[in-house]
């Protein structure tokens, strides 16, 4: 896979980068200057996917967001790190769709995944992971990906994301599973009754942002205990179908990485976890928001 894009070390020069963590649905974007890490501006802009958009389609909804790109001009560098940034066609679409919105010409483009690892990991070798509403996880050498177990998505796999959890929750919620009293909860928060719950499952799009949704009701009543085992389980899970398999791979991995709003919101539960695994508190880093530390890194 290929390496990570840290400027040169030797261009300490003041010059102007953009890095970006793209998501589908949000990106954030920092303005900041080589050797000046920590003097940035952020902006953030509506999220694109590749795999789902044109260049065109993607540059006509940027455009609505002009005084951001109107920004980034002038750069050096932009650094971009995204949802559906696999490769190949997927990354030029990114990068075209830039490069006509900032006229900038070094733009870089790699996958979430590298960039979550940038940013817990840095030049560490270790475990980097993304819980939010879907999940992914690698290990990392320090420069590479050298492993990476498949996600397979909201149906196949994607355990411990919000959609996972939120899945279980509604599950349990609409079988009857749940006490009398939270499942008139889940009711109340939902906002709608059984049928329209399943017609926005199965027959509207976005499923599984949706599910996701219900991951907030889970935060919100996680001192049940049947909503506190529903998440460990799904944490577990996560544990077991994904980290585990580095962990075999080689036992003397000691540092590993979370970003995402589901590995914040449940960071403590996370961290448990590691520990259990072996992993010394330290050596686990949790971070809402990857952008600040990618910035942190590509920018020294």
């Amino acid at each position: 896979m290929s390496k990570p894009t840290y400027p040169s070390t030797q261009a300490h020069t003041g010059g102007k980068i953009v890095v970006a963590d793209g998501g589908s649905t949000k990106c954030h974007w920092a303005i900041a200057h080589r050797g000046a890490p920590k003097r940035r501006d952020l902006l953030k802009t509506k999220g694109v996917n590749p795999l789902q958009m044109s260049a065109e389609d993607i540059v006509s909804l940027w455009q609505k967001e002009g005084k951001a790109f109107e920004a980034m001009k002038g750069a050096d560098t932009i650094y971009y790190y995204g949802a559906g940034c696999i490769g190949g066609e997927a990354n030029n679409v990114i990068r075209t769709a830039i490069r006509e919105l900032t006229g900038v010409g070094d733009v870089r483009v790699e996958s979430d995944m590298m960039g979550a690892a940038i940013a817990t990991l840095g030049n560490k070798r270790g475990i980097a992971c993304i819980l939010g509403t879907g999940c992914n996880s690698c290990l990392y050498d320090g420069h590479d990906i050298v492993k990476n177990v498949p996600p397979l998505g909201y149906i196949l796999g994607d355990e411990g994301s919000g959609a996972d959890i939120g899945k279980h929750i509604v599950a349990d919620a609409l079988k009857g599973l749940l006490p009398d009293d939270l499942t008139k909860a889940f009711y109340d928060f939902a906002g709608c009754e059984y049928a329209n719950i399943i017609q926005r499952i199965y027959r509207q799009p976005r499923a599984n942002a949706y599910l996701a949704s219900f991951a907030q009701f889970a935060a919100q009543n996680i001192e049940r205990e049947e909503i506190w085992g529903i998440v460990e389980s799904r944490i577990g899970a996560f544990v077991d179908r994904n980290i585990l398999q580095y962990v075999h791979t080689d036992a003397g991995i000691r540092h590993i990485g979370f970003v995402g709003g589901i590995a914040w919101q449940f960071r403590e539960l996370i961290e448990e976890e590691c520990i259990a695994l072996g992993f010394d508190a330290e050596n686990v880093t949790i971070e809402r928001e990857p952008i600040e530390k990618m910035v942190e890194h590509l920018a020294q």
